[in-house]
């Protein structure tokens, strides 16, 4: 059975702009003589105990006022710049002060270094939210759902020739056709990856600008689920293919499903951790909500967290004090990561917004993560996303897992010891 598992920015701009010859000396036995013979005035005793004076020469440039003053012997001359200060970079979204789990994972501090959208070489970055399906017309997602723009809406063509008639914004794995149902849990999840932020509505996915690719297969049936799978895999590989002129730049799937108590070994489950393998040779990471259930998930198995395809990355739900939840797996082998996944305010059909909890509202703050990763990351990780797929979702992950915050409850209990941390990880995907 398929239990799906609920239950604008600115930074330090420092500009070249000064007052016309406005200089900061220090000279700790000024001579007044000396300056004024040199041309210059004393405007300010800045720190008179240090020796530290703001002097200025309305007839020299900063550069020759500069020169000059060094001429005098001051200890340190440096131009008196104008600064901005700094302010982390807070969504203007109606219900920001409730969303407790980015901030938790530093998205703020991480949103100074970009707030998702496109990566260095400009292409989109896309997140396959496979589930119950998404809301495509909520006021805080509808401005990001993906759009096949290959495909007319409506005309029962397949217009662009990838074997999927209609697919204008993503595909129905249950009835294999391009129409998305309105889904509940699959609207929250999405909200969580990407609602769009800074709008003054609703809530901020981890993702301000990302594309979400509504994929309807959350299904223990592995017919539907591999409908789906296939459907991303596809998309990705033609944008490869094509430098991506046509398909989709899916980076991550976000799967907050599966079947508790099974085990990837099994021979029934084996081709689950085929199509993970098959998708993360294309680049894509599987972002996968383990059960909500206090298990050792190591020991009792679970679809799709027991698989061992290095492309997934297991989460588990924590809490505000950075606790398991109470109702939440774990596994030393098998779950990779917690993150904030208990009271999650997020999207819901009808323009609304809710708290839910479970790993499946843990796992898509992974999923939103790895494509803000991408979107932050360096030209050089970009190229490389592009040469070798394969290997810049395991560097990826790679990345994720050593930045995470530890966590004394989630030490020995997953294969990280740790928490989520955007910022961290934002930091090192930039200067890969």
């Amino acid at each position: 059975m398929s239990i799906i598992r609920n239950a604008l920015a600115t930074g330090l701009l420092l500009s070249s702009v000064a007052h016309a010859a406005d200089v900061i000396v220090k000279m700790p036995n000024l001579n007044m003589k000396s300056l004024n013979l040199a041309g210059f005035t004393v405007k300010e005793a800045l720190v008179p105990s240090l020796g530290i004076y703001l002097i200025s020469d309305s007839n020299k440039s900063v550069t020759a006022s500069l020169a000059a003053a060094e001429k005098l012997g001051a200890d340190g001359v440096m131009e008196n710049s104008k600064m901005q200060l700094r302010s982390r970079a807070t969504p203007n979204d109606a219900s920001w002060s409730q969303q407790w789990g980015p901030q938790k994972i530093g998205a703020a501090a991480a949103w100074d270094i970009g707030t998702g959208g496109n990566n260095t070489d400009g292409d989109d970055i896309v997140v396959a939210v496979v589930d119950n399906g998404t809301d495509l017309n909520h006021e805080d997602l509808k401005a990001n759902i993906w759009v096949n723009a290959g495909e007319i809406a409506g005309d029962g063509k397949d217009n662009d020739g990838n074997g999927y008639i209609d697919d204008v914004n993503g595909w129905n794995g249950y009835n294999s056709n391009g129409t998305i149902p309105a889904g509940m849990h699959g609207t929250h999840v999405s909200g969580i990856v990407g609602a769009e932020g800074n709008n003054g509505k609703h809530v901020a996915g981890v993702n301000w600008d990302v594309k979400i690719m509504p994929v309807a297969a959350s299904s223990g049936d592995t017919a539907v689920v591999l409908r789906g799978y296939n459907y991303v895999l596809e998309q990705k590989k033609a944008w490869l293919a094509s430098g991506g002129k046509k398909g989709a730049n899916v980076v991550a799937t976000n799967s907050s499903f599966g079947v508790d108590g099974a085990k990837c070994s099994e021979a029934q489950y084996k081709v689950w951790n085929d199509v993970y393998e098959a998708m993360g040779q294309a680049g894509i990471l599987s972002a996968a909500a383990t059960a909500n259930q206090a298990w050792d998930i190591d020991a009792t198995g679970d679809v799709p967290t027991s698989c061992e395809s290095n492309y997934i990355i297991s989460v588990t739900n924590t809490t505000k004090e950075d606790k398991i939840y109470r109702q939440a797996g774990w596994g030393k082998t098998h779950v990779d990561l917690g993150a904030p996944g208990t009271d999650v305010f997020s999207t819901v059909p009808g323009n609304q917004a809710r708290n839910l909890t479970g790993t499946s509202m843990a796992t898509p703050h992974v999923a939103g993560a790895v494509a803000f990763l991408h979107s932050v990351a360096s030209p050089a990780f970009t190229a490389l996303s592009k040469a070798q797929p394969a290997k810049a979702a395991a560097e990826l992950k790679k990345i994720m897992l050593s930045t995470v915050e530890p966590v004394a409850d989630l030490k020995g209990k997953t294969v990280s010891g740790g928490r989520l941390n955007l910022e961290k990880a934002a930091q090192q995907i930039s200067r890969y």
